[in-house]
């Protein structure tokens, strides 16, 4: 009958790594007062070094090796009981020594040797093989006592890592292991902050790991995703031996990856009175999908070279900033083989979409440097961009603003290789951004022209070539949602056409993240509440209106009235005194989301005022643009005035003092803002999308004694925010491919009108591309055509032709980049319609200004409508590849007299039977979407006309039923004035749902 032991996990671990280098040594090899293994590192030090060390014994004689082995152990560090008395020097620490080596009376000495990359130094890969690996288990590491460790590492001598190993077959889990470290004294000096990289709890499922053993132990999650994979030869857990802590690999991540960082937390500090920042070093150990994903892009490139894409998707709180600074480095120095002598890339260019270089990005990758000058911010003019390029600097860190700038001036850069590094690919690579990207980068390379093309202007040709991929760059993309485009563009492609997917290289998702603590649930308590008004009509007259563009109208009108703002804000106090305020031991932090620089500015004043009527100790700030002129009172407001922060004091430092618990917001602060201690957001704006993630996760940042995030919505239906979330909570992919051919429809299309000769467009690109023509040449040739368009008689048809051409212009900045093209037809009619798009007469929008003059809000009161967690479906999310919207003229407008509308409003914002009409409605639109007959109209190609008929006829069944159970309602969308509207608000409604991938 077979017994489980603890003991035997560890033989088993043992074996596995005895057959890859390890040797195993009894525990008592190891001194425990130096904290290392004298016989092991001083071995190592003779047989590599045997020069240096018979030099140092001209100094020491017969204590040579007693005072190297004190020196080293002491160099590490001394930890916190360091003789009882404050220590004069910071410590090293072992990755240092490991890196860097020691010095002792002038003689240096390295302590391990990494593997070579070149075959540029022979004697290296000699001295690589002399390291020496050693496991031993039972570790006893204390002077004082005989406890154990389970399985400690050691590199020469030196301990590398700890593991403590449970068995779930002795009713043990990792938790026990964590709880065995948590118990232990960590003034022993095996436990010291830097002596060792890295500590692991492991059972037969899980890995947790820590780098920082204290009282308050904060766990990593060490796992392959939300759970490691069954193992067909043994535990779920083999790949932590068998893959990371193999000799090869620890030397990968001692040289590459583990690294000391001085991080700055800003906080308040009650003894002072003031925001302060602590400085302290954290030792950063890379988790398993950084690691992973780091090592799968450098196997790509290694085996396949330059030239192709990568997408990373790794969500907030996978530690992008890390992942970005160690693949930089590590395509810095990568050579192709052992024997190469050139490297793959001459240079790294890391781009950032923010106008004002990202310094959290730009201090992380600096920090990440073993040799001073390798990595270069422009932090100047593009100038400096330039000479770095020409100079072939290493890592160049910069703005995606920059590259437009130079991309016609930039130096001839011959035949040389680049990495781009993007944080944040979703939001950068806009396609002439992107195509200046490129252009400054191939520039001097040889343009291949086919035969037929030879008389074109060879300006016209780089374009062409510069938007498409080159062979001689390689993008890395990382972003943690992903649009369609981005996919197509860097994403894995499977299959071909319509059966094609584009997925991205690698994925830490935003499930994952949630359920490893990295990032709180943002949908996990959510509450939406609805608004209920009326609204009277003033004035005798009856005018005609836009129906759909009134009630718009006139909805805003309520949204931005003082009492509606009040009633706002006053519900956001009570929430926020409820419960938010109290959390954190006081210190969370709310934020209010407004939909314009107007309504942040009318919720700053109005908070402020409710605030101090209330007496509440805490105030209020608001983040806008600009300058905010209020018609109403001829005021103008900025963020400045309104704040009345010193000078040089940022919001988010601001945030941190207790005085201000609000941040209210119009699009400021909504995307990259980091500040653990928001707690609660208050949404009163329509999100949708990527904007609506981006928002939202905000709050999602974790922090000690922080353990949910609330949401209060004034404005989104809880199914909106879910269809937002659902594509990103785990892998994103685009299911189809963009059809290219889709261009040349649109070409016929537009040529259709006739509204240029070939003439005029060859004369066009002519002079577009002629330095010496000056730019008020190009007017009277697209004046001709903006003269031609207004001739066409029928608006519908001018609607037509001006959504073809925004569909044409989207379009092709996007296929161009998706392969080389050589159609130069194309990029003329590109450069055409971009001028042509620009002069075409603009819709004018109606002012529906004496229109708000001539109503009253009569009522106004907001109610909680739903609360609970949002659920997410655990599946991949499906994006459609990019279409090109269908011209077609704008629908007539539906007009009638502003009684009705300011009726219809009432009717659908009242109070009078709001909630019970409201259900009714939301059951009537729940049965369309599960009709067959509706489903099959909408995902055939038919027309609108059908599709609405069909809607009718399943509408006016469900209809019917509820004749017996609530005839008013019944009687109410089915005859009198409002039945057509409210059947039409309906369709629009099944559409919207539709198109969003409501219905199955």
């Amino acid at each position: 009958m077979k017994t489980y032991t603890e003991a035997k996990l560890e033989v088993h671990m043992e074996k596995r790594l005895n057959a890859s280098g390890f040797r195993s040594l009894p525990y008592d090899t190891f001194d425990r007062d130096l904290c290392l293994i004298p016989t092991e590192l001083l071995s190592f030090l003779k047989e590599s070094q045997p020069k240096a060390y018979q030099k140092l014994s001209k100094y020491y004689g017969a204590d040579t090796d007693q005072k190297l082995l004190k020196r080293i152990s002491e160099e590490i560090g001394s930890g916190p009981a360091y003789s009882g008395r404050k220590k004069k020097k910071k410590d090293r620490g072992l990755i240092d020594l490991l890196r860097n080596g020691i010095k002792d009376r002038g003689v240096h000495f390295d302590l391990c040797y990494f593997q070579p990359k070149s075959g540029l130094n022979p004697d290296h890969a000699q001295r690589y093989r002399q390291n020496r690996f050693v496991l031993v288990r039972q570790l006893h590491f204390s002077p004082q006592n005989q406890q154990s460790i389970d399985v400690v590492l050691f590199l020469n001598g030196l301990p590398l890592l700890t593991v403590e190993l449970k068995n779930h077959y002795t009713s043990q889990t990792v938790i026990d292991a964590q709880k065995q470290y948590q118990d232990r004294d960590h003034k022993e000096k095996i436990f010291h902050f830097k002596r060792c990289l890295v500590h692991f709890a492991v059972d037969n499922d899980q890995v947790f790991m820590t780098t920082h053993l204290r009282k308050k132990i904060k766990w990593f999650p060490y796992n392959k995703g939300i759970q490691n994979p069954i193992y067909d030869d043994g535990h779920r857990v083999h790949y932590f031996w068998d893959e990371i802590l193999q000799p090869e690999s620890l030397l990968d991540i001692i040289e590459n990856f583990v690294v000391i960082v001085e991080e700055t937390d800003v906080a308040y500090d009650s003894v002072q009175g003031k925001v302060v920042e602590k400085k302290f070093d954290v030792q950063i150990f890379p988790r398993y999908h950084q690691l992973d994903a780091i090592r799968e892009i450098r196997k790509e490139v290694v085996a396949k070279g330059v030239g192709r894409n990568f997408l990373i998707q790794h969500t907030t709180g996978a530690g992008k900033s890390y992942e970005i600074g160690w693949l930089s480095h590590i395509l810095a120095s990568l050579y192709p083989d052992m024997e190469a002598t050139d490297r793959i890339f001459d240079s790294i260019i890391v781009l950032t979409d923010r106008r004002v270089l990202d310094k959290q990005l730009q201090n992380t990758i600096t920090r990440l440097e073993k040799t001073k000058g390798v990595t270069n911010s422009v932090d100047k003019t593009s100038k400096q961009l330039k000479e770095y390029l020409e100079k072939g600097k290493d890592i160049i860190i910069t703005t995606i603003q920059k590259f437009p700038v130079i991309s016609n001036a930039i130096a001839e850069l011959g035949d040389r290789k680049f990495a781009i590094v993007i944080d944040e690919v979703h939001s950068s690579q806009s396609g002439d951004t992107a195509k200046h990207v490129k252009k400054a980068l191939t520039k001097g390379q040889e343009i291949e022209i086919e035969e037929e093309y030879d008389d074109l202007p060879k300006e016209l040709m780089e374009d062409i070539k510069a938007r498409g991929k080159q062979k001689n760059i390689s993008y890395f993309g990382f972003t943690g949602t992903p649009k369609g485009k981005t996919l197509e563009l860097f994403g894995e492609k499977e299959g071909k056409g319509k059966n094609a997917t584009f997925r991205p290289f690698h994925s830490y998702t935003m499930r994952q993240s949630i359920y490893e603590g990295f990032t709180l649930d943002v949908l996990a308590h959510y509450m939406t509440y609805k608004r209920f008004f009326t609204l009277s009509k003033k004035l005798e007259e009856d005018p005609e209106v836009d129906k759909k563009k009134a009630a718009r109208q006139l909805i805003s009108y309520v949204d931005i009235q003082p009492e509606t703002i009040a009633l706002k804000v006053r519900t956001i106090l009570d929430h926020f005194l409820a419960k938010p305020a109290k959390a954190l031991n006081g210190r969370a932090r709310a934020m209010v989301v407004t939909r314009s620089r107007l309504h942040c500015v009318k919720f700053t004043l109005e908070m402020k005022k409710q605030m101090k009527e209330r007496g509440l100790n805490f105030s209020c700030l608001c983040g806008f643009s600009g300058k905010v002129k209020d018609d109403e009172t001829g005021k103008e407001y900025t963020e400045i005035q309104l704040n009345g922060l010193d000078k040089g004091v940022s919001i988010p430092y601001a945030l941190k003092d207790p005085q201000y618990r609000f941040l209210i917001v119009a699009n400021k602060f909504q995307t990259g803002f980091d500040e653990p201690l928001l707690y609660a957001m208050y949404v009163d704006k329509k999100l949708s999308g990527l904007q609506c993630v981006q928002t939202l996760s905000r709050l999602n940042r974790s922090k000690t004694g922080k353990d949910k995030a609330l949401v209060l919505d004034f404005v989104n239906e809880w199914d909106d925010i879910q269809r937002a979330f659902q594509p990103y909570y785990q892998t994103t992919y685009q299911d189809g491919e963009t059809d290219p051919n889709r261009l040349y429809d649109l070409q016929r299309e537009i040529e259709e009108f006739n509204l240029y000769t070939v003439h005029e467009l060859e004369e066009l690109v002519r002079i577009f591309y002629n330095p010496n023509i000056p730019d008020e040449k190009l007017m009277p040739i697209i004046e001709r055509s903006v003269d031609r368009f207004k001739k066409i008689e029928e608006k519908e048809d001018q609607d037509t032709f001006k959504g073809n051409v925004q569909s044409y212009l989207r379009l092709y900045s996007y296929i161009a980049q998706l392969d080389n093209f050589t159609d130069p037809d194309l990029e003329k009619l590109y450069i055409y319609l971009k001028y042509l798009n620009k002069k075409l007469p603009r819709e004018q929008r109606e002012n529906y200004d004496d229109l708000l003059n001539a109503v009253d809000l009569t009522s106004f009161r907001v109610a909680k409508k739903w609360s609970g967690d949002i659920p997410l479906e655990y599946e991949d999310g499906a994006i459609q590849p990019m279409e090109a919207r269908e011209g077609g003229g704008m629908p007539e407008p539906d007009t009638g007299p502003l009684s009705e509308i300011i009726k219809i409003i009432n009717e659908l914002f009242g109070e009078e039977n709001a909630k019970e009409y409201e259900d009714h409605i939301e059951n009537v639109m729940d049965r369309a979407m599960d009709s067959t007959d509706i489903k099959a109209q909408f995902q055939a190609d038919n027309t609108e006309a059908n599709r609405y008929k069909s809607f009718q006829e399943v509408m006016d069944q469900i209809y019917l039923s509820y004749v017996n159970t609530d005839f008013d309602f019944y009687k109410k969308v089915t005859t009198g004035e409002y039945k057509d509207v409210i059947m039409n608000f309906m369709y629009q409604e099944l559409k919207r749902r539709f198109d969003r991938g409501g219905i199955g």
